[in-house]
């Protein structure tokens, strides 16, 4: 008799364990299936924002959309907080994407490590130790930047330095090296050495040059990337490309001017006048 009992009351505890984990089971279950239909509101992409925006400034072509959270990347942000407006975004945003965490960065990451001033690109040219003033250029010096050019005959300077202190141009016995400022001054942001390449032969005698010195390999380039404006830009990519660049570092009370030349090496901007 005792053993019946006992054996209807271990069933009954088991029944209503197995009922009690069922239970807890469909609960859970429930919880979830509720929890992914729950809504969440998250800001979407309105109008296409470039890279490089501000998060303050790209508020503006946001606006908001509730969408069900089972269907939201946890990485979505649903407001900008006052810490992340000076985030800047990392890539193009097109209309319809989520903004998420991820794409906001700050402005040293969206510029690889560079700090670049509001208004101002970089740009980076390849110099010799001379040209850079025997390494003394560093980040944040401010410099003048001349420009050695090749007047009358036919020649040019090689706009490949070569760090030899060879510089070649072809022309004449008229032809002659003309140096003046191309850009006054202007911010070095970063410098660092550059890989060391092959020399490349001349293609062509040179009738003259401005010094002699021997067909070494190219040693001691120096990249020197600026912040400059678009205009300045362009100079500096001409004056890499097609002439002689030369940094001279600016002191604390230096002025350095853009000379009146009758032929300047680079179009001076022509002066607007207010009406």
């Amino acid at each position: 008799m005792k053993r019946r009992v006992l054996t209807i009351v271990l069933a009954v505890v088991l029944a209503v364990l197995g009922t009690a984990a069922v239970l807890v089971y469909v609960d859970r279950a429930d919880a979830r299936a509720v929890a992914g239909q729950q809504a969440v509101t998250v800001l979407v992409v309105g109008k296409a924002i470039p890279s490089g925006t501000s998060a303050a400034d790209a508020k503006a072509s946001l606006h908001q959309e509730t969408l069900p959270a089972s269907s939201v990347s946890s990485d979505a942000v649903m407001e900008i907080t006052p810490a992340q407006e000076s985030l800047v975004t990392s890539s193009d945003l097109s209309p319809g994407q989520l903004l998420l965490k991820s794409t906001l960065v700050t402005p040293a990451q969206a510029t690889g490590g560079l700090s670049i001033p509001d208004g101002k690109v970089a740009v980076t040219i390849t110099l010799c130790s001379p040209e850079a003033v025997a390494g003394n250029v560093k980040a944040g010096s401010d410099v003048a930047v001349f420009g050695t050019v090749v007047v009358g005959g036919t020649g040019d300077v090689n706009g490949q330095p070569n760090c030899t202190g060879q510089h070649k141009q072809q022309g004449g016995g008229k032809a002659v090296a003309k140096t003046a400022v191309v850009i006054p001054k202007v911010r070095v942001i970063a410098i660092g050495p550059a890989t060391s390449g092959t020399p490349q032969e001349d293609a062509k005698t040179s009738n003259s040059s401005f010094s002699q010195g021997a067909a070494s390999g190219q040693n001691d380039l120096t990249l020197v990337t600026f912040a400059a404006n678009q205009i300045d830009a362009e100079r500096l990519i001409q004056l890499s490309q097609t002439s002689l660049p030369y940094l001279a570092l600016l002191g604390p009370s230096a002025q350095v001017k853009v000379q009146d030349h009758n032929e300047p090496l680079f179009p001076v901007a022509p002066k607007t006048t207010k009406k």
